[in-house]
């Protein structure tokens, strides 16, 4: 059982791939003056130290101050290749393990000492268990794997692949043994197939201001 409980206030987003989860926790990070976390990166940094290194069996995460310090090298790190195997390392519990403390570390100690916005695939459900605010976003996948083309800049021939690469990872991640994609019990479900990021973000803050009193 997990016991867990965070001392800062959190906003948890989990969803699918390219459903607009680390748009709305940006969003709502900026709003309520709350850090954010995308808990991705992390994953991609593994990925990306995952590859480079010879010795698999002794990668570990390097200093993420000087990652998250250069945006410039943070960008190169969405591509199909890193997602796809940030999905096949995330499978693994030693990978989990090791970024569950930084993880809850974040949420404890946010910088601006206020509160936080996590997004991911089990924040709600492992990470943050006791999170004050849970969100869970979907949508159609068609419109996902179109949205996954925009965010990397590749061009519509593309889109079959990334369209399968989507299929394959949603399968991988609910079906994992290891904090499986799973909806939390307490958390808001927003498909956001049809909405602009302003309309998915007003639904957010209306939650929010009717489930919490520290906005």
């Amino acid at each position: 059982m997990n016991f867990f409980k965070n001392s800062k206030p959190v906003i948890a987003i989990d969803g699918t791939a390219g459903s607009g989860k680390g748009t709305l926790a940006k969003n709502l990070s900026q709003k309520l003056a709350f850090d954010h976390l995308d808990t991705g990166i992390l994953y991609r940094i593994y990925a990306y130290e995952y590859i480079n290194i010879k010795d698999k069996k002794n990668i570990k995460l390097l200093d993420l101050k000087k990652w998250f310090e250069n945006k410039d090298k943070l960008k190169k790190l969405r591509t199909e290749k890193i997602s796809k195997i940030a999905s096949e390392i995330s499978q693994k519990k030693e990978v989990r393990d090791s970024l569950l403390a930084i993880q809850r570390n974040f949420a404890n100690n946010p910088p601006n000492g206020k509160g936080s916005v996590i997004d991911g695939r089990d924040i709600g459900t492992v990470i943050i268990p006791k999170a004050e605010i849970k969100f869970f976003l979907d949508a159609n996948i068609e419109i996902r794997a179109s949205r996954r083309i925009d965010q990397i800049n590749l061009g519509p021939s593309h889109y079959k692949a990334t369209l399968n690469n989507m299929v394959n990872r949603d399968n991988k991640d609910s079906k994992r043994k290891i904090s499986p994609l799973t909806i939390a019990k307490d958390s808001c479900f927003i498909d956001t197939s049809i909405l602009s990021e302003n309309e998915v973000l007003e639904i957010a803050m209306r939650y929010i201001k009717k489930n919490t009193d520290f906005i």
